[in-house]
């Protein structure tokens, strides 16, 4: 452990900047990966010949672990406590719509059901993310 501990404290502007060119990485590795998967799924996987997406979703792993390493440390120094914004509420609806939407052009076919699966699926991902902010 201090063999860890040294080698960190011996290359730390090293590792801030990898830390740093990897939270770059990580966004765009996470823009890409979902708008081929949103594309893979809705247009019958049109680049499956050329781009193994589960390839990126590899890549999306190992670089959100290197992301969250500076969250955790930074969340133990930190441990204010936040108000949940206007911002916030707006944003967690507009990511339900979206869930909705998806998901009901995704089984569209279904009927009936089709909505309320959908509606449910929306309402989930606005619910969550609230009860996930209060639990702080």
């Amino acid at each position: 452990m201090r063999y860890i501990k040294s080698f960190i404290e011996k290359n730390s502007d090293n590792l801030k900047l990898f830390l740093r060119i990897n939270r770059t990485i990580f966004t765009i590795i996470t823009v890409i990966y979902l708008l081929l998967f949103i594309i893979n799924q809705f247009w019958n996987k049109i680049f499956e010949e050329y781009i193994n997406i589960n390839a990126i979703f590899i890549l999306l792993l190992m670089s959100g672990v290197f992301f969250l390493f500076p969250i955790i440390k930074e969340e133990e120094k930190f441990n204010e406590k936040r108000k949940l914004e206007r911002a916030d509420i707006f944003l967690f609806f507009i990511m339900g719509l979206i869930c909705s939407v998806l998901v009901w052009v995704k089984i569209k076919d279904f009927g009936t059901i089709s909505y309320i699966i959908s509606g449910i699926a929306g309402l989930i991902t606005l619910v969550l993310p609230i009860l996930i902010f209060y639990d702080q």
